[in-house]
Formats: C-alpha cells, sequence, structure tokens
C-alpha cells in the first residue's frame, strides 16, 4: 500500500508536468494542427514523457518491496508510452473537436508576447529536473515567501484556468488506465477488481486536495518570472471564449491520447503474462 500511495503522489506531480503545457472541419490543415500543438508546447511536453516516467519509476524504486518486480513493471509501463502514437491520436481528437474560426483565434493569441512568453515559462516542467528544481525554490520561499499579494495572483491564476479540475480528468484518466492493467495481471481475482473499483471512487474525492496545492506550488515556480501584471492578463485569457476553448481542446486531447496509452498498457502486461 505504502509503494501505491507514492505511486498516487508522483502521479500528481506527473499530472502537474503535462497540464502546465496544456493550456473537426476539412478546412483545418495539418499544419495549422501542428503549429497548435507545438506553439503551446505540447508537443515538447508529451516527447519528454518518458524521461518523466523513468524519473518516477527511480523516485519509486527507492520504496520497492520487490525491486526485481518493481522494475519488470516500470519497463513495461514505460515502453507502452509511444509519443507519435499519442500525439497522432490528440491530432485526431483537436481536428474533431474545433472550428476553424476557433483554431485561428487560438493561433493568434499564441502568436502574442506574453503566449510566447507564457508558454517559454511552462516548458521548464519538460526539464527531466524540473522536480528537483522546484524542490529547491520551495526552499527558498520557505525563508523567502511570496507578497500577498502574488499569492493572490497565483491562486487567482489556478482558479480561472480551471486547472485543478482538468488535471483531476487527467489524473483520474491515468489511474483507471492503471487499475485497468492490474486487473489484466490478476484476471481471476474478483476481489481486487472490487476493491480497484472502489478506490478509484473514493480516490476523486481524497486526491483534489493534494492537486489543488501541487498546482499552486508548481504556478510560483513555472511563473516566478512573469509578473504580476503580465499573470492577470494571462488568467483573464482562460475567462474569455478562446482561452475556455484553447484549455479544453488540449486537455481533451491529451486525455485522449492517454486513453490510447492504457489500452497499449493493458496489451503489453496481458503479452507479458501469455
Amino acid at each position: 500500500m505504502k509503494k501505491f500511495t507514492t505511486f498516487i503522489g508522483l502521479c500528481i506531480i506527473l499530472v502537474s508536468f503535462i497540464i502546465t503545457t496544456s493550456y473537426a472541419n476539412d478546412q483545418i490543415t495539418d499544419k495549422q494542427i501542428y503549429q497548435l500543438m507545438d506553439k503551446s508546447g505540447v508537443t515538447q511536453s508529451i516527447e519528454g514523457l518518458p524521461l518523466q516516467l523513468q524519473a518516477m519509476g527511480q523516485q519509486m524504486a527507492l520504496t520497492a518491496k520487490n525491486p526485481v518486480e518493481h522494475e519488470r513493471f516500470m519497463q513495461v509501463f514505460v515502453s507502452s508510452f509511444n509519443p507519435d502514437v499519442m500525439l497522432k491520436k490528440m491530432t485526431e481528437n483537436i481536428r474533431k473537436n474545433v472550428s476553424l474560426a476557433e483554431l485561428q483565434a487560438i493561433l493568434s493569441w499564441l502568436d502574442s508576447d506574453l503566449a510566447s512568453r507564457v508558454v517559454s515559462a511552462e516548458l521548464q516542467s519538460t526539464d527531466p529536473k524540473f522536480q528537483q528544481n522546484l524542490m529547491l525554490y520551495m526552499a527558498e520561499l520557505q525563508s523567502t515567501p511570496p507578497s500577498p499579494e502574488r499569492t493572490k495572483v497565483i491562486i487567482h491564476y489556478v482558479e480561472s484556468s480551471e486547472i485543478v479540475e482538468q488535471g483531476m480528468n487527467l489524473m483520474m484518466t491515468m489511474l483507471e488506465n492503471m487499475f485497468e492493467a492490474l486487473k489484466v495481471t490478476q484476471p481471476e481475482n474478483v476481489e481486487l477488481a472490487t476493491q480497484l473499483d472502489a478506490q478509484l471512487e473514493q480516490m476523486a474525492v481524497n486526491i483534489k486536495p493534494a492537486m489543488e496545492q501541487q498546482m499552486v506550488l508548481t504556478s510560483y515556480f513555472i511563473y516566478r518570472d512573469i509578473s504580476n501584471e503580465d499573470l492577470n492578463e494571462y488568467s483573464h485569457f482562460y475567462k474569455q471564449a478562446t482561452g475556455k476553448k484553447y484549455l479544453s481542446l488540449m486537455v481533451g486531447a491529451i486525455g485522449d491520447g492517454m486513453s490510447e496509452w492504457g489500452i497499449s498498457l493493458i496489451h503489453q502486461i496481458s503479452k507479458e503474462k501469455s
């Protein structure tokens, strides 16, 4: 149970990496969709995910009761993730869920100076040393805490962008995929399946406070060089129709891609057992 609890904590961190870089029509070209994914930072984020997964596995190994079993599972877990397949699935999802006018409005915003600086800041989360750097920054905040005004701006951003809610959606998708994979390893264990289903429902309630805390702390670090004025403007963007569409579009696409990953994970685990 301790190992699983550690895994949940690392998943919350992993989702915070992904969600911070996230923020059908025959007339829409592949080039426009690729521009959206590149300019939003999502492409780089997904391509860097295998390194994040490996880092998660290394941290989990520190508390694994059976290192050999853990290593075998992580090999399957990481190898089941294919960035190219996930990006292709995301592209298909985006095409089905945005109009040409909406996409053009989003691309126009991404071309702005503020968007460019914000995306550049958010891409820090793709660095394999991101968690280490974040922890060092948090230690600094203890001796030099942010001003009340900065705290207000950060919390306003977290609430305006709804990244906690969107992160929860991604988190639950990841856990559901993981639980289904665990069921495949013991298909005859009805009790395990029942327990996992019950835990999934409970986690939807229990994980949110930890997710909210992680998003706030991550935002302090990621946007440390973005002024209060600019961050307020960024928050305002997510209150507008274009901003809401942008966030729901990218998170929806990532969720669809992660579901594809879950299918691949289940297939690989089944193959290992046969």
